[in-house]
């Protein structure tokens, strides 16, 4: 199974857009999941706890043996 962990709230059209294709093209071959991880608004203002609590739920989604390939918009590799 195949799931596409998603980190913060997707907002901007084109990577919705490109995210729901992927989903169709692929659904035949694989079984296909997404999964948002969100973190509240309130629970940002807090002083370093957002990213801790985004590294907590990231870690609770994965199971052993996964293999995590991470993507990142701002990336160069």
């Amino acid at each position: 199974k195949t799931t596409l962990l998603v980190v913060g709230r997707t907002v901007e059209q084109h990577y919705i857009t490109a995210i729901n294709d992927y989903i169709q093209r692929t659904k035949r071959s694989i079984t296909f999941d997404m999964e948002v991880i969100l973190i509240e608004k309130h629970e940002e203002s807090f002083n370093g706890s957002a990213e801790r609590k985004e590294g907590e739920l990231i870690l609770k989604a994965l199971q052993p043996g996964d293999v995590v390939v991470l993507l990142d918009e701002h990336g160069k590799e």
